[in-house]
């Protein structure tokens, strides 16, 4: 995708960029803080003369300008920090200091990347993928939680991935699928690995669905929350729906302290190396295009074994594709049988190592 310099065009060539309905389309500004500077060292300012030669266009501008025309923005980045040459200086460390914030707001470019907004309104084939481990005291949430996905009006698929449980999680799913196989298309699988990320994996790789959903298999997240996300992400193929558990107060004993303070630290880390806010980093419930799972799966990162859950995973790979991330607010409650399948501190320092390889990375 070609990026095009505001300060190079015409008024004409700038509408003209929004009006031929490109599906994407990334622009070029100066930085805040360059935009005078650089006009002023030209003189090309009405402080010197009477009329100017070059446009004076900020983030701003052209954020609004995008929005008359039905395009919404992705995220910007900083591209170039100096005017000055940088090619001694290490890519790696060139995209560290890209991402730290007070320096990217200063950056001497800026790129913001748009896409076009048609809203889908056909009735395609959404597929639910529910990871499940230790979950057979979960029964009566299970079947409230089948008895409202009747509600959608798609045609959707259940895939159960049931995954090395000690308990009789597995004949718990037999007998939902025998039970609710007249509803909808449910199939069972007995996850080959181990960890959410491989049950993830394994469940997205058979799904036939246009748009994908993790519904995590506590359903601690409010199921009329997860499937109303269901119902928005479906309506472009350029969206992540995000949940987040952390927007309203969540019940009690629902997260340990621990867990809580190492989420929004993780949120607060990952916002930043994205440019982009995010909430709840570790939400289970995401809902994404099948577009955005075929670009994962071509470039190698859906089968990547580094990220344990595999939310930091499309996250990253979210921002890094140009997918507009959402944050959607939901219920969040206690458990209410089992414990959390999760080793918060092994887990923890896994988490660390993804966010670190996205950090030095040219996302």
């Amino acid at each position: 995708m070609k990026s095009f310099n505001t300060w190079n065009l015409t008024n004409n060539q700038l509408h003209e960029l929004f009006k031929d309905k490109n599906k994407f389309i990334s622009i070029r500004v100066r930085g805040n803080t360059w935009e005078p500077i650089t006009r002023w060292l030209r003189l090309d300012s009405r402080i010197f003369k009477e009329t100017t030669n070059r446009p004076r266009i900020t983030l701003c501008d052209i954020e609004s300008l995008a929005e008359i025309y039905n395009y919404r923005s992705i995220r910007w980045k900083a591209k170039k920090l100096t005017p000055l040459p940088t090619k001694l200086i290490p890519k790696k460390l060139k995209n560290i200091f890209r991402k730290l914030p007070l320096i990217k707001h200063l950056a001497y470019e800026l790129e913001i990347t748009f896409y076009k907004y048609i809203e889908n309104n056909s009735e395609q084939l959404i597929s639910i993928i529910i990871p499940a481990r230790n979950e057979e005291g979960n029964r009566e949430l299970f079947i409230q939680a089948l008895n409202k996905f009747k509600q959608i009006s798609n045609k959707i698929e259940i895939i159960f991935v049931e995954g090395n449980s000690l308990d009789n999680t597995y004949s718990l799913l037999e007998d939902l699928k025998a039970n609710f196989s007249d509803s909808f298309k449910i199939f069972l699988l007995k996850q080959s690995g181990k960890g959410k990320k491989n049950a993830v994996v394994e469940g997205c790789n058979i799904s036939s669905g246009e748009t994908l959903a993790i519904v995590d298999s506590d359903f601690t997240v409010d199921i009329d929350d997860s499937i109303a996300a269901i119902m928005e992400s479906k309506k472009n193929e350029n969206i992540l729906i995000n949940c987040s558990r952390t927007t309203f107060p969540m019940e009690k004993n629902a997260m340990r302290w621990a867990n809580y303070i190492g989420n929004r630290c993780f949120a607060i880390f990952i916002s930043i190396l994205i440019n982009k806010p995010i909430s709840d980093s570790l939400c289970g419930t995401k809902v994404f295009s099948r577009k955005f799972f075929n670009l994962m799966k071509k470039n190698g990162s859906w089968d990547s074994k580094s990220d344990p859950f595999g939310d930091f995973t499309i996250i990253f790979e979210a921002a890094k594709n140009d997918i507009k991330i959402l944050n959607y607010p939901v219920r969040y409650y206690a458990r209410k049988s089992g414990a959390p399948n999760i080793s918060r501190w092994v887990d923890g320092l896994k988490l660390l190592k993804v966010c670190l390889i996205y950090l030095v990375s040219d996302i």
